[in-house]
C-alpha cells in the first residue's frame, strides 16, 4: 500500500516522478515512481553499508550484472545511479502483495498455489544465477505475488554490502533465511540462495521458517547444527526442500536442477525459464511458452587483461578428439574442499552418461555462412562437420563480457552469463566456466558447471588462494576437465600442478608436481597428463602427478596434448631452432613424426581430425581460421573477419 511522501523525500529521481512511499527497510526506502512515458516503476534509494567509495564501486558492478537478468519471474532492473551521492535502483513495479504479507494475513499456502510459488521462485533464481548474480537476501518479503504469478525482487543489491558483512560491520541478509556458510564467514554463493528458497517455502506452507526466529545466537546455532522443522510438506516438494536445507552447500541442488525436479519432465535448455514461468502462472493467466532469446556466434580474441606466464602465452585452446578451442585464456583460483555431508534424502540413482562425441573427419567444403550479429565476422559451416563453434565470449568493451552457448538440438546460441568463458565438453553434455569475477575473491574460487543431461546447474568450490586455475581442457570423451594450477603469490607466476574435475560426481583431485616451472598441462594418452617444463622438456605424468617418463628437446608444447593422427599419436610443438615450423613428435618415444611450415604470421591452434590442423592466418587487415592438412595446404576457411573484430571475441570449437 502506498503511503504519502515525507518531508525530505525526493520529488523525482533521474526523470522519474516520485508518487509515494511503498516501504522502508534496513537497506533503504522504496518509492512508487512514474517514468516519463507513464510507466510505473519502483525506486529504491539505498543507504546503510554504501557510504564509502569501494562499496559504491561494488554496488555499480553488481547492479550491472543484475540488469542482465532475464525477466522470468523477476522484477527487471531498469536503471541505477546516484542521487546526491546516495545510490538508487529503478526496477519494474510489480502490483501485488509480498509473500510475507500474504502469510501474515491469511496463513500458509497449500496445494497448487504453493507448487506454483515454488516453481516460479526457482525459475527466478535460475534466471538470476545464469546472469552471474547471487540474490543473497531471498525471503518472503522479496517475493511479490502478482496477477501473473510470483516475482522475485531486490536481487543484486546485497553483493555490494558483502565485503562489509565479512568484516563484521553488517549482517547482510535476513537471519532466519540465511545459510550456515554465511554465519561461518564465507561468501554467499548460489547454494545459499537455495537454502533461503527452501526456508521460504517452509514459511509459505507453515507460517514459520524451518529454524524459527527469535534470539539471534540461538537461531544461528539451530541453523548451523539443528534439524529443520518442515511441517506437513509432502511429496517431491518436501524431498526437494530437505535437500536444499543441507548444511553443506555442495549437497544442495542448483536452481535449474530443482526446477526440473518440480516440472517433472525434461525441458530443453533454451525453454526452461519460459516453461517455469508458464507453470507458475495462476489458472487463466498463462503466457505463451517461448524459447529464451539467443544470438548468433562470434570469433576469437585476446583479453586485454590476460595474465602473464602460461595463460598469457596461450590465447587459443583446441585439441583433436575433444577439440576445445579457446581464443582467450580462462583463469581461476580454487582449493580442495571437504567431502560433502550426506544428504537427508535416499542415495540417488547414478546420473545418465553424457552424450558420446561425434566421430569422423571434417567436411572439405562449407555449405552455409553465418554472420555473427553486431560484428563483421562470418562463420563457414557444414552440417556434416563433427566439430562446430559451441560457445563464444564477446570481450569487446561494448559487449560487457557477455557469453553465449549453442543449443545442440537447434544450433541457436543462448545467453550464458556476463564475465563468463563457457567451454562445452565434447558431445555437449557439460558446460564449464571460470567466472571473470573470481579475481575479486581472496578466499577460494569456483567453477560454474552446467550439466545438460540432468539439468543440474551451479558452482563448485575448488582450490584456495593463492592457487589459481588456468586453461580448462576437456578430455576427448568429454567426461573429465583438466586445469593448470598456478601460484598467484609468486612472480613470475609458476605452475605448481594440475586439477582434474569429474563433472558427474562434482569432485576433483589436485596433483602437485615438482619442477613445475612456468609450463602448462595437457591431456596425454590413457590416464596421463603432459607437462610443459623448462628447457623444451615435456614430462609425462600420471593423474597423481608422478613422473612416468621425460621427453627432451621437443620444443614449446602447443595446444592439443597427445592426439591420434595419420602420423601416429603425436605431440605438437614449436620446432626448436626452426622459425615458422610446427613439429610433430611420437608421444611414446619422443621420436620425430614430421613437421609443417606455417604461413607468415600464422599460429597453430590444434587438430580438427587425424589429417587436419586448425591455424589462424592473417590476410591483410583480416584474420582467417583455416583448416590445413599436414603438408601445409589450406583446405577450407572456417571463419574470417577484421582482425580488430576477431581479436575481441572468443570462439570455442568443440566436437558435437
Amino acid at each position: 500500500m502506498m503511503r504519502p511522501l515525507l518531508a525530505g523525500d525526493p520529488p523525482q529521481v533521474n526523470g522519474h516522478r516520485v508518487l509515494g512511499r511503498l516501504g522502508e527497510g534496513g537497506q533503504g526506502v522504496v518509492y512508487l515512481g512514474e517514468a516519463p512515458g507513464g510507466r510505473q516503476v519502483a525506486i529504491k534509494i539505498l543507504g546503510a553499508g554504501l557510504d564509502d567509495p569501494e562499496a559504491r564501486v561494488r554496488f555499480r558492478q553488481e547492479i550491472e550484472f543484475a540488469r542482465r537478468v532475464k525477466a522470468f519471474c523477476t522484477a527487471q532492473v531498469l536503471a541505477s545511479g546516484e542521487l546526491g551521492g546516495t545510490p538508487y535502483v529503478v526496477s519494474e513495479f510489480v502490483d501485488g502483495p509480498s509473500l510475507a504479507e500474504v502469510i501474515r494475513e491469511r496463513g500458509g499456502l497449500r496445494g497448487p498455489e504453493l507448487r506454483r510459488l515454488a516453481i516460479g521462485t526457482l525459475t527466478a533464481l535460475a534466471a538470476i544465477h545464469r546472469a552471474g548474480v547471487v540474490h543473497r537476501d531471498f525471503k518472503p518479503g522479496n517475493v511479490l505475488l502478482s496477477r501473473d504469478g510470483p516475482r522475485v525482487i531486490d536481487f543484486g543489491i546485497s553483493r555490494a554490502l558483502e565485503q562489509s558483512e565479512l568484516a563484521g560491520e553488517f549482517l547482510v541478509g535476513t537471519p532466519p533465511y540465511m545459510a550456515p556458510e554465511q554465519f561461518a564467514g564465507q561468501q554467499a554463493g548460489p547454494a545459499a540462495d537455495l537454502f533461503a528458497w527452501a526456508s521460504t517455502m517452509v514459511c509459505a506452507a507453515t507460517g514459520s521458517p524451518p529454524f524459527g526466529t527469535g534470539d539471534l545466537p540461538a537461531l544461528i546455532n539451530r541453523i548451523m547444527h539443528g534439524e529443520p522443522r518442515i511441517g506437513d510438506l509432502d511429496g517431491e516438494l518436501r524431498d526437494l526442500v530437505v535437500r536444499c536445507l543441507a548444511k553443506d552447500p555442495a549437497a544442495r541442488p542448483a536452481a535449474t536442477e530443482a526446477l526440473l525436479t518440480l516440472l517433472g519432465h525434461p525441458v530443453p535448455e533454451q525453454r526452461l525459464l519460459a516453461e517455469g514461468q508458464q507453470s507458475a502462472a495462476p489458472p487463466g493467466r498463462g503466457l505463451p511458452v517461448q524459447a529464451e532469446p539467443g544470438q548468433g556466434p562470434t570469433a576469437p580474441g585476446p583479453s586485454p587483461q590476460e595474465p602473464s606466464g602460461p595463460a598469457g602465452r596461450r590465447r587459443w585452446l583446441l585439441w583433436a578428439g575433444a577439440l576445445v578451442t579457446a581464443a582467450a585464456v580462462t583463469v581461476a583460483v580454487l582449493v580442495a574442499r571437504p567431502t560433502a555431508a550426506p544428504s537427508l534424502t535416499p542415495t540417488p540413482t547414478p546420473a545418465p552418461m553424457p552424450p558420446v562425441p561425434r566421430q569422423g573427419p571434417m567436411a572439405l567444403t562449407s555449405t552455409s555462412e553465418l554472420e555473427i550479429p553486431n560484428t563483421k565476422i562470418t562463420l563457414y559451416e557444414n552440417p556434416a562437420d563433427p566439430v562446430w563453434v559451441s560457445s563464444y565470449h564477446d570481450k569487446r568493451k561494448a559487449a560487457d563480457g557477455s557469453s553465449y552457448v549453442r543449443d545442440p538440438a537447434t544450433g541457436a546460441f543462448a545467453f550464458f552469463g556476463g564475465l563468463q568463458e563457457p567451454i562445452v565438453s565434447p558431445g555437449g553434455g557439460y558446460v564449464a566456466s571460470l567466472p571473470g569475477t573470481r579475481f575479486t575473491r581472496t578466499d577460494y574460487e569456483t567453477i560454474v558447471l552446467r550439466d545438460r543431461v540432468t539439468g543440474r546447474d551451479g558452482e563448485i568450490r575448488t582450490v584456495d588462494r593463492p592457487d589459481t586455475l588456468f586453461l580448462p581442457t576437456w578430455s576427448r570423451d568429454g567426461r573429465r576437465l583438466l586445469l593448470t594450477v598456478s601460484d598467484m603469490s609468486r612472480k613470475p607466476i609458476p605452475a605448481v600442478g594440475f586439477m582434474i574435475l569429474d563433472p558427474a560426481t562434482r569432485s576433483f583431485t589436485v596433483g602437485k608436481t615438482e619442477d613445475a616451472g612456468n609450463g602448462t598441462y595437457e591431456w596425454g594418452t590413457g590416464d596421463t597428463v603432459l607437462h610443459a617444463a623448462a628447457n623444451d622438456v615435456i614430462r609425462v605424468l600420471d593423474l597423481k602427478g608422478r613422473l612416468v617418463r621425460t621427453l627432451r628437446g621437443l620444443g614449446e608444447l602447443l595446444p592439443g596434448g597427445a592426439v591420434q593422427t595419420s602420423l601416429g599419436t603425436v605431440i605438437t610443438t614449436i620446432c626448436p631452432n626452426r622459425s615458422g615450423y610446427v613439429c610433430f613428435w611420437n608421444e611414446a618415444t619422443g621420436g620425430t613424426a614430421g613437421d609443417v611450415r606455417l604461413p607468415k604470421g600464422a599460429r597453430f591452434r590444434g587438430w580438427f581430425d587425424d589429417k587436419h590442423l586448425m591455424v589462424t592466418v592473417p590476410d591483410g587487415k583480416d584474420i582467417k581460421v583455416v583448416m590445413m592438412d599436414t603438408s601445409g595446404r589450406s583446405v577450407r576457411t572456417l571463419a574470417e573477419g577484421p582482425a580488430a573484430e576477431i581479436n575481441g571475441v572468443v570462439l570455442w570449437f568443440t566436437r558435437r
